[in-house]
């Protein structure tokens, strides 16, 4: 008995030594991703805003029509798709409004998502939720002028907090609702 007892100690020392990996949390092994066609991918650079963590993964410009399964739709000037990774690094569930995003250009213009272009390619639209440590990849379709260049995606967001401490005390959310991410 004894003998098996040192056995099984022994073995669950082992395999708990192969998980911790040292000071490195695990992490997931997910193959890398091509690119889409005609799409620039960004470094990345994550961006907080409260407890979601943005990061846009690719932008492209210069779109001249939205082709979905059910039509399409030319463009008065350019469109420019922004592929968007969200992370919820909270406990709690977190809003994120599409439409609320916007798109600002060289000229300091700020372009809402085009409602068509959003709906001819099938986009998310409506408040999304995010649970706790949900991850999510969606695309923003905007129409801006053909002239006009790209500068940021300015984020408006969720800033609550799910710390138990900020919410026994009170804690008012952070002040600052917006974030510009450059491109």
């Amino acid at each position: 008995m004894r003998r098996a007892l040192i056995a099984g100690l022994s073995l669950l020392t082992a395999a708990t030594a192969a998980c911790s990996g040292g000071d490195d949390p695990p992490r997931y092994d997910t193959p890398a991703r091509t690119a889409r066609p005609s799409e620039t991918p960004l470094p990345y650079r994550e961006t907080r805003l409260g407890e979601l963590a943005y990061t846009v993964m690719a932008v492209r410009t210069g779109i001249k029509e939205v082709i979905g399964s059910h039509g399409s739709i030319p463009a008065e000037g350019q469109y420019v798709r922004v592929r968007l990774l969200i992370d919820n690094r909270g406990r709690d569930r977190h809003q994120f409004v599409p439409s609320r995003q916007t798109l600002v250009t060289a000229d300091g213009r700020a372009h809402r998502p085009d409602h068509d272009a959003m709906s001819v390619s099938r986009a998310v639209t409506g408040a999304q939720t995010l649970a706790r440590e949900e991850r999510r990849e969606l695309d923003l379709w905007f129409e801006i002028p053909a002239a006009a260049t790209v500068r940021a995606l300015r984020i408006t967001g969720d800033t609550t907090s799910s710390a138990l401490g900020d919410q026994v005390s009170g804690a008012p959310a952070d002040t600052a609702r917006t974030v510009d991410i450059p491109l």
